[in-house]
């Protein structure tokens, strides 16, 4: 392959699963590309081993996720899927899904930017957190920013001369897929992601994000699916509908998923927040009755606890004090 991303090794439109399966990209871009994301793997992967010289410990399933996502941008500008991203709108879209819906996601779950910050320095530590807290940052991943970015560079690739023109112009083509990955990152950083960000979406705002994405999803795939002409010179009439069936199908697998890990999340969350609720409520009646004790009222029964104002009542009695005590000044 000469560039990155460009056409070669596919003879034809046809798939075969000789090049979708076994082909792998070897050009001086692709080269860079496999090192850029090795790179980063073993980056990552450096920094949850020093976390573990530390004597602390690093989610698994973070690992998993991030190291899932690298691999999946890998299938879809470093494996035979590349081969037909240009002769093959359909393969192209399924290309165009992993690096937009899937690779991203992973990313994202697998907290790179805690990892970092956990893993670092305190210089570096504040060095990151500038560059998150800065600016460009926080208008980039503003969510409906981010949400309008997304879903706009959807329909003016699919639905307007953008692709046509990639398909001739290589370079450009390369530069499509990396805006591809990276307007994915700020989408759905916030909306899975649980690194430290400017912008924190609640749970309902980030189901509300999807289901509201949902439908233009469903009808860029349907219009593509009905385009009265090829959507590029070298494709077909066919394959241009099979793509936009394949677009809405994969979308809203993808999207399904996704709704699935964010209730997930929530439902975590509550849990940890009953959990803490538990230990609040387990201190606050400790503390009641050691008071209840030390006020002379002998061993409580278990589970019992003595009013507040009644405790006050004993304390004023013990002290021989008339001031207001600290129930009153609550009411």
């Amino acid at each position: 392959m000469s560039s990155l991303l460009a056409f070669a090794g596919a003879p034809s439109a046809t798939v075969s699963l000789r090049i979708l399966l076994g082909g792998i990209q070897t050009g001086p871009l692709d080269l860079l590309g496999d090192a850029l994301e090795a790179t980063a793997v073993g980056l990552y992967l450096l920094g949850r081993n020093r976390l573990g010289r530390r004597g602390r410990s690093w989610p698994r399933w973070a690992t998993a996720a991030f190291v899932a996502g690298v691999a999946v941008v890998w299938i879809a500008i470093g494996s035979g899927l590349a081969a037909y991203d240009e002769v093959n709108v359909t393969m192209h879209v399924v290309q165009h899904v992993l690096l937009m819906m899937v690779a991203p996601p992973l990313l994202a779950l697998g907290k790179p930017v805690t990892l970092a910050l956990q893993a670092s320095s305190r210089r570096r530590q504040v060095q990151i957190l500038k560059v998150v807290h800065s600016f460009l940052a926080t208008a980039l991943t503003f969510p409906i920013v981010a949400w309008a970015v997304y879903y706009t560079t959807m329909y003016a690739f699919f639905l307007t001369p953008i692709y046509p023109y990639s398909v001739a112009h290589p370079l450009f083509h390369d530069a499509t897929h990396l805006w591809f990955l990276a307007v994915g990152l700020l989408y759905w950083s916030p909306i899975v992601g649980l690194d430290p960000s400017r912008w924190r979406m609640s749970f309902p705002a980030r189901l509300g994000s999807l289901f509201l994405g949902m439908p233009f999803e469903a009808f860029l795939g349907i219009s593509i699916s009905e385009l009265p002409k090829p959507i590029a010179p070298i494709n077909t009439l066919a394959n241009t509908h099979a793509a936009g069936d394949t677009f809405w199908i994969l979308g809203m697998m993808v999207t399904g998923l996704c709704l699935g890990v964010i209730v997930l999340q929530w439902f975590r969350q509550l849990d940890r927040e009953a959990a803490r609720e538990d230990r609040r409520t387990e201190q606050a009646t400790a503390e009641n009755r050691a008071r209840a004790q030390a006020l002379g009222l002998g061993e409580l029964p278990e589970g019992v606890t003595v009013p507040w104002w009644r405790l006050d009542e004993l304390e004023r009695q013990h002290s021989g004090s008339p001031t207001r005590g600290r129930g009153e000044g609550r009411r």
